[in-house]
């Protein structure tokens, strides 16, 4: 057989057509085509590669949900966010939307966790959702280290908090993971001075802040997310500041600028530019209600991923 190199465009379009059709419609390996092929298994899978970058292999992925990609290209040119999944919530239950997030989110996560990540991670229901199907559907063998970005909360449901989504996420995945010993806000900034110079809080900050994925949702200050945790009269003042969401601890206004108040003194967890300087920052939300929070949190610049049902996204927009 003449030499690969010195093919005409034409042949060369015949020959990699021919090793795709070996290797898609007769499910051959590619150590068997190269043996046919008398050529090197490593050759065979340029080829593929070649065949699929010039349009002689068109793969397409038929996923089990409902995307509406006209609203997610939408979204992507209105906020110069890098990806969007926007789930179908038309017609059907909270039940059943929290489910196709979850599904959806457990797809996208597997499709970019690779071996020695490190992954961080927020806490609240959304992702208390996504990590239980991941666990139950999704199990892997990846060495990851998953770790929380925030301190701990004092809420009713503990499996809801950082530390056991972490655990949990961690071990879904077959890895490994570290917590920060700490609450979320401390009584003043001395005490959180002396806290994160602990040699185990400290280290598992410095994973957090150099996390590969954050996987993360936002909260919203007009519908009180939090209120509970941070008492009606934190939340009055934040709102006469003009913050608008909540994401890791840290409140912003619509433009996504943070809020300046004495919580920031006292949070122990990552910071705002931590957020904006993590490859990718994954954030998944659904309802009209946290459209406005979602908003912020793009025109700041620190989501990479958005997750999200269609009636997030309309409200968006």
């Amino acid at each position: 057989m003449k030499k690969y190199e010195n093919m005409t465009v034409q042949e060369k379009w015949s020959i990699l057509a021919t090793v795709a059709n070996l290797y898609y419609n007769s499910e051959m390996t590619q150590n068997e085509i190269a043996d046919r092929m008398y050529t090197s298994r490593s050759k065979i899978s340029r080829m593929l590669k070649e065949a699929r970058e010039l349009g002689i292999v068109e793969i397409s992925i038929k996923e089990p949900w409902e995307r509406d990609l006209n609203l997610e290209k939408e979204i992507q040119q209105t906020y110069g966010v890098k990806t969007v999944r926007a789930v179908s919530s038309r017609d059907i239950s909270k039940e059943q939307i929290t489910s196709r997030l979850s599904e959806v989110s457990a797809y996208y996560l597997d499709s970019v966790v690779k071996e020695k990540m490190v992954v961080g991670i927020s806490w609240g229901n959304t992702l208390y959702h996504i990590v239980k199907y991941i666990d139950a559907n999704n199990k892997k063998n990846i060495p990851i280290t998953v770790v929380p970005i925030m301190g701990a909360s004092n809420v009713k449901r503990p499996e809801r908090d950082a530390m056991d989504l972490a655990k949990d996420l961690a071990s879904a995945y077959g890895g490994t993971y570290q917590y920060i010993y700490a609450p979320l806000f401390v009584k003043n900034k001395e005490l959180k001075e002396i806290l994160i110079q602990d040699d185990t809080i400290k280290t598992a900050l410095q994973l957090a802040q150099n996390a590969d994925v954050i996987l993360t949702s936002v909260g919203s200050v007009e519908y009180k997310t939090w209120e509970n945790y941070l008492g009606e009269s934190t939340f009055h003042l934040l709102g006469n500041k003009g913050a608008i969401g909540h994401i890791g601890g840290h409140f912003y206004d619509i433009n996504g600028k943070e809020i300046n108040t004495s919580l920031n003194d006292r949070m122990i967890g990552i910071g705002y530019d931590d957020l904006e300087r993590c490859k990718n920052v994954v954030c998944v939300a659904y309802g009209e209600a946290k459209a406005a929070a979602v908003a912020g949190a793009l025109r700041g610049g620190f989501i990479n991923t958005l997750i999200i049902d269609s009636a997030c996204g309309e409200k968006l927009l």
